[in-house]
């Protein structure tokens, strides 16, 4: 029985599904028929191709007990868990409403302190006009790890929102992206341009350009622990927090509870290896800055969000945020695209959605529908410059030398030939 430990420990632990013993029971028959477990009596560890076909009626038989049972202390709001496979790994997200599928990408590190729950209290308003689906990313609350360590990137996580899409067959989508998330919404958005009805970016997010100088910026971390474990991740999304309602006691609660899963610390400990580190971002942001602002890849109509108390877009030196980094990433897309619109949120932080969904919502759903009953973008306007063909008009003539109060072809008070001269000659010839 070598081999079925070696496949019961191996899978759960990697997926961190609990499965119940009849099923284990029942994908081991199916193993069992179709060659996938060596006899007890063979020793050695079992051959690949066993462990494939292994791996994959466990992963069938897993899959149904998550889609039929999501685990409740993940969930906040009322929103019930769904799953899909998206090239391998089980996303987990939230659906609701009807209408144009509108897609909900949350931000934070991976495997860190953030879920699509922190959609939690946008989601209800925005079903009433949209289709909404917001998901955890790859390696995120209760979605599945990457298969590959070359996954651990932003481009993995781009691949896997657009796995998410097409597994779904949304077609055309409303992006949203916050943060991070922000920036994977800004890739896809460029990588794939023909899912994109439109794009909204809320706050500062990796995909700015630097934010201050040296990006030294008002958040401190210094008071909060290692940002390797979920305690420092914890303290880093609380920091960004502006007003003290934005995060409550159920969602820290269903927080603590995904990021401490067994594959949540598996991911951060494989981050923390170096999973991903060759994947050159600075290159790759620079490059698809470059692609935007000088090739005007994004033609969609595109909304910035930012929180005018973001302490990542405010500079340390700085009595007011300056949002350099949201302004930096504006001036960029609307180069070569007149659909750009940012908006600002006043006493809203780095989470100003939360802070105020039912003015974020309105602001969003507003944006959509103009674009939709006004799709045409205006011309590029330019700055006047001076004519320069030969039919340019003459220079002007300088205007004569005249008495305060004198208006030019019109007969003036006081003046010889005008009104009072006038009226007195009159008044002499009548003896007056």
């Amino acid at each position: 029985m070598l081999a079925l430990g070696w496949f019961r420990t191996r899978f759960v632990a990697r997926r961190n599904l609990r499965i119940p013993a009849v099923m284990v029971a029942l994908a081991l028959g199916a193993m069992l028929a179709g060659g996938g477990i060596r006899a007890a009596a063979q020793p050695g560890p079992p051959t690949r191709a066993s462990q494939a076909r292994g791996t994959r009626a466990l992963m069938q038989v897993a899959r149904v007990g998550v889609e039929d049972s999501p685990d409740p202390k993940s969930e906040i709001g009322g929103l019930r868990s769904k799953f899909v496979e998206v090239n391998g790994v089980q996303a987990r997200y939230y659906e609701a409403g009807t209408g144009e599928p509108l897609v909900m990408i949350h931000g934070g590190f991976t495997a860190g302190s953030s879920t699509a729950n922190v959609f939690s209290r946008n989601i209800p308003g925005l079903a009433k006009r949209f289709h909404v689906f917001a998901v955890d990313r790859l390696a995120s609350g209760m979605s599945g790890d990457p298969l590959k360590d070359d996954d651990y990137t932003y481009q993995g996580d781009v691949d896997f929102i657009y796995g998410f899409i097409q597994a779904l067959k949304l077609g055309p989508v409303h992006l949203v992206g916050h943060s991070a998330g922000g920036a994977i919404a800004f890739y896809l958005a460029i990588e794939h341009p023909e899912i994109a009805k439109t794009l909204t970016i809320l706050a500062m997010g990796p995909e700015n350009p630097s934010p201050a100088p040296d990006n030294k910026t008002r958040l401190d971390l210094s008071k909060c622990p290692d940002q390797s474990q979920y305690e420092g991740l914890q303290c880093r999304v609380a920091m960004l927090a502006w007003l003290p309602n934005t995060f409550d006691d159920e969602y820290w609660s269903a927080d603590k509870y995904m990021a401490t899963l067994p594959k949540s610390k598996e991911a951060r400990a494989k981050l923390n290896a170096g999973a991903g580190r060759s994947f050159d971002f600075n290159a790759f942001k620079q490059k698809m800055l470059d692609q935007v602002r000088d090739q005007g890849t994004l033609q969609m109509p595109v909304l910035l969000v930012a929180g005018k108390n973001d302490v990542l877009d405010w500079g340390v030196d700085e009595e007011t945020a300056k949002l350099r980094g949201e302004m930096g990433l504006f001036e960029v897309i609307a180069a070569k695209n007149t659909k750009v619109q940012m908006i600002v949120i006043t006493n809203g932080g780095h989470f100003m959605y939360r802070e105020h969904p039912d003015e974020f919502n309105a602001y969003l759903t507003t944006f959509i529908d103009t674009w939709e009953k006004y799709p045409t973008a205006p011309e590029q306007g330019s700055f006047p410059k001076p004519p320069t063909s030969s039919g340019a008009p003459s220079p002007r003539q300088p205007r004569p030398q005249m008495q305060p109060g004198v208006i030019p072809g019109r007969e003036q008070i006081g003046q010889p030939g005008g009104m009072a001269g006038g009226v007195a000659a009159k008044a002499g010839e009548n003896g007056e």
